[in-house]
């Protein structure tokens, strides 16, 4: 085995989900352990968001008696995940010292599943990035695949010089149909497998705890924790690159369904097809060389295809605002979000897109009525959307979930 079972995660974390799994069905608690790691996660929480906290302070947030509190970073502070950083100022007597959560303590492992390429990273809680690994997979065929990628992930974790014992979890995205309740991959087109349980495989190997999710949702979870969508709390992500698929949260919760097909918007129809027919870049190429006799190599000839004015390049062009547009009104009639990101290639390589989408969208949202419509934005992280998303995915079970 790759990683010690005893230290794949932080010790906080280990106990309180050991802690959860005690609770009766009555929601009684079985174990007094529990309630003490239950204020431990309330505290990392309220420091995560706050930045700095005193006692006095943490423990009106948290609603935890002072002493208990005193008691939590005494622990926290001998691990170093907590921090003192000075004094409060003070109109009088003793000043309140002050604590803040060490980010660089705490990491998480972001994984991004692909046919083409696997991308891990090592990234601390605030999703800044520290090591990041990439490899070509030899097969994808699921034990292979996941051999493969555990041997890589020990690397990545080698070269970054942390130790084992910070790593909060592994977050994973891909792309297709998740359940992310059982970590496992329903169905996925990019890597030709089905039903591959792929939580539990890696959870087995590795000892840690690991949360899978599709992309669409990881970039969605991305843009709400390190993105342009950092200050709302409910959005539409688009993503337009490996198939089309849409990510959906409301009031800063995940919304996939309890068959994990939220958002699956490819195959909808639009137009004279289907959004993957508008949108998806291998449908997009394939349809000008049905129409022009010439083949597109990439998305880089693509653009210029565009920039130029080539007429069938601004047909296609055309029509793929067109079906964004609708996608998006069907969405905001039915989710009335306060937010939407386009991302993929869409949504980063054209900013004309992202303006002529909003033009094209503003009269049929103005004839609703609505008080407020939504903003639509192309994506700030590009490329790594994805990537960080599989961060965000272990940071928003940390620090969003109710404990």
């Amino acid at each position: 085995m790759l990683m010690s079972k005893e230290r794949n995660a932080s010790e906080i974390y280990k106990k309180y989900t050991k802690a959860r799994r005690s609770v009766n069905p009555e929601g009684s608690l079985t174990s007094t352990g529990y309630l003490r790691t239950v204020n431990v996660i309330s505290v990392l929480r309220v420091l995560y968001k706050e930045g700095s906290c005193s006692r006095s302070e943490l423990s009106k947030f948290t609603g935890i008696s002072l002493p208990t509190i005193t008691r939590i970073l005494t622990e926290l502070l001998k691990k170093s995940y907590v921090v003192p950083v000075g004094h409060e100022q003070s109109s009088g007597g003793r000043r309140p010292e002050l604590f803040r959560l060490n980010s660089n303590q705490l990491m998480i492992i972001g994984i991004y599943l692909r046919s083409s390429e696997v991308i891990l990273s090592v990234a601390n809680v605030d999703g800044k990035i520290i090591e990041k690994r990439s490899f070509i997979p030899f097969s994808l065929i699921p034990e292979k695949f996941i051999n493969e990628l555990v041997k890589e992930l020990w690397l990545l974790i080698k070269g970054s010089g942390i130790e084992e014992e910070q790593l909060v979890g592994i977050g994973v995205a891909v792309a297709g149909v998740v359940d992310n309740k059982l970590g496992t991959i329903i169905h996925s087109n990019n890597l030709s497998w089905n039903n591959v349980a792929i939580g539990k495989l890696l959870e087995e190997r590795t000892g840690g705890t690991v949360i899978v999710e599709n992309d669409a949702n990881s970039a969605a979870l991305a843009e709400l924790w390190f993105g342009c969508a950092k200050e709302v709390s409910s959005l539409v992500y688009l993503k337009t690159d490996t198939g089309v698929g849409a990510g959906l949260i409301c009031e800063r919760r995940l919304i996939s369904g309890p068959f994990g097909m939220a958002g699956e918007i490819g195959n909808l129809p639009v137009l004279d097809g289907v959004v993957d027919d508008y949108l998806h870049l291998p449908s997009v190429f394939r349809h000008f060389e049905e129409l022009t006799g010439e083949r597109v190599l990439d998305e880089k000839q693509f653009s210029q295809l565009i920039k130029e004015e080539h007429p069938v390049a601004q047909r296609l062009y055309a029509e793929a605002v067109e079906a964004l547009t609708r996608v998006i009104v069907f969405a905001e009639a039915f989710l009335g979000t306060e937010m939407v990101v386009i991302g993929g290639y869409w949504g980063t390589a054209h900013p004309q897109f992202v303006q002529d989408v909003v033009d094209k969208c503003r009269p049929y949202l103005h004839k609703n009525q609505w008080k407020r419509t939504p903003l639509i934005v192309g994506s700030e992280l590009g490329k790594e959307s994805d990537l960080r998303g599989a961060v965000g995915l272990v940071i928003h079970q940390w620090f969003e979930y109710p404990v």
